[in-house]
């Protein structure tokens, strides 16, 4: 029996998903668990496995669409199986029990041809699949002019007979959308990069690969071209990701009530632990990780700021996730660390680096991003001093870090140059007061100047 390939839900409140492209053509052998198609959600790209083995059919769902989750959008069935037809909606019942026909079995195919692909096949031509078709009339194609390699013209058709023509109809070169998106952000002309999909479609991949060693002088153009459409007042486009993230500030701007505590704390203690810790670790120790470990500490003694504001009542988290905020060319991303507060440094270190290669590989999953009870977003490293962030709802709160800067202050009643470090807690009003933030900062500050608390 055939196997229904269904639109994923990738997220807890996901009503709809868009299908980025099929990593299978219909009519092509798969096999359960390879990759099947490339789905897009609020944050990340995700490929999808294919739930069984077998042919690849009945798709109906084009590159680029928004599908309902739940929607079955093609099936998995045996070479050579048939179904019976799905049943038709019900506008009104039949007027007798001999009107009604009974189901028959039917071969394959994918529901309500378009009346284009009914006279097709009343005349013996072959049929269409709905993803050729859609492919055919984003290029301008007349689909009499394609050569199918079976009985049925399927997408690779299309894509060949637009690879073959010297000009593409519409001066649109064959690639999927997701490559088109990234083409038109970096500035690259899709006519010029040799595509490695079927039949010399370009990919997202083909796109990185062609943008990477582009130097500066080769992006000042697109960077005017970006400032210019400020200056005139144009629409300078943006990514799905940056439009979540900034739909998503916006609304926790809006509806939680901020309060925002900062203080200056000495990093001597800080920077001679990473010292001492890079010197007994092969992987790269970062003032980052140092601070995921300190936080996560400070949390289980401060609770409060380790829950969220849910269903308008203060929930507690029994566990210590910590995202971590990384910037990526889309937007912001915010990996999550798991049981921060139980695992060892070296493996925050570990887990740290492989969240963010893979976030600026974009190859974050949405378990990745999920779960997270607390936030730091660390601009040290671009010389920021102190800065207040954005609260990650439903989370408590978010510390900001700055970077460590050398100052005069009083050292035993006696000025002083000591490497000082600026730290700015927002948090939620609704789940915190001030009280209860303060003496959370107290302890993270604590921690940082003496890290032997953290045995305590």
């Amino acid at each position: 029996m055939a196997k229904e390939v269904y639109m994923p839900a990738l997220g807890m409140n996901q009503e709809t998903g868009t299908l980025l492209r099929w990593l299978k053509a219909e009519g092509e052998p798969v096999q359960q668990g390879e990759p099947l198609m490339e789905v897009a959600t609020d944050k990340t790209d995700v490929e999808i496995e294919a739930p069984a083995s077998g042919i690849l059919r009945a798709v109906t769902a084009a590159e680029g669409e928004e599908v309902p989750v739940g929607k079955v959008i093609a099936l998995i069935a045996a070479p050579d199986e048939v179904i019976a037809a799905p049943p038709a909606p019900a506008v009104a019942p039949p007027a007798s029990a001999e009107q009604a026909a009974p189901a028959r079995p039917i071969p394959i195919m994918p529901p309500r041809q378009p009346a284009a692909q009914q006279s097709a096949a009343r005349r013996g031509e072959p049929s269409i699949s709905p993803l050729a078709a859609r492919i055919a009339a984003e290029h301008g194609v007349d689909l009499a002019a394609v050569t199918p390699t079976g009985s049925r013209i399927q997408k690779e058709d299309v894509l060949a007979y637009l690879a073959a023509q010297s000009t593409p109809p519409g001066g649109r070169v064959p690639a999927s959308p997701k490559a088109r998106r990234l083409a038109a952000e970096a500035g690259v002309d899709l006519a010029a990069i040799a595509g490695s999909g079927p039949d010399g479609a370009v990919l997202a991949a083909d796109v990185a690969a062609a943008a990477a060693p582009v130097t500066q002088a080769q992006t000042a153009a697109p960077v005017q071209a970006v400032m210019g459409a400020a200056v005139t007042g144009e629409s300078v486009p943006i990514s799905r990701m940056w439009r979540v993230m900034a739909d998503r500030l916006a609304e926790s701007w809006a509806t939680v009530p901020h309060f925002f505590l900062a203080r200056e704390v000495d990093a001597g203690a800080l920077m001679t632990w990473r010292e001492a810790a890079q010197a007994r670790s092969d992987a790269k120790i970062t003032y980052t990780d140092l601070l995921v470990k300190v936080v996560a500490g400070a949390l289980r003694r401060h609770p409060r700021l380790n829950a969220s504001w849910q269903n308008n009542g203060i929930t507690a988290n029994a566990e210590v996730h910590i995202g971590i905020a990384v910037a990526v060319d889309d937007g912001l991303l915010v990996p999550v660390i798991r049981y921060a507060d139980r695992i060892g440094l070296g493996e925050i270190a570990a887990a740290r680096a492989d969240l963010v290669a893979r976030a600026q590989a974009g190859k974050l999953t949405p378990a990745d991003l999920q779960g997270g009870t607390f936030t730091i977003s660390n601009l040290g490293m671009f010389g920021v001093d102190h800065f207040s962030a954005i609260v990650n709802p439903p989370q408590a709160a978010i510390l900001a870090v700055g970077r460590i800067l050398e100052k005069v202050v009083p050292v035993n009643g006696q000025p002083g140059v000591r490497p000082m470090l600026g730290l700015n807690l927002s948090a939620d009003h609704r789940v915190a007061d001030g009280a209860r933030a303060a003496r959370f900062l107290e302890s993270v500050a604590a921690a940082i100047e003496d890290p032997l608390r953290l045995l305590d």
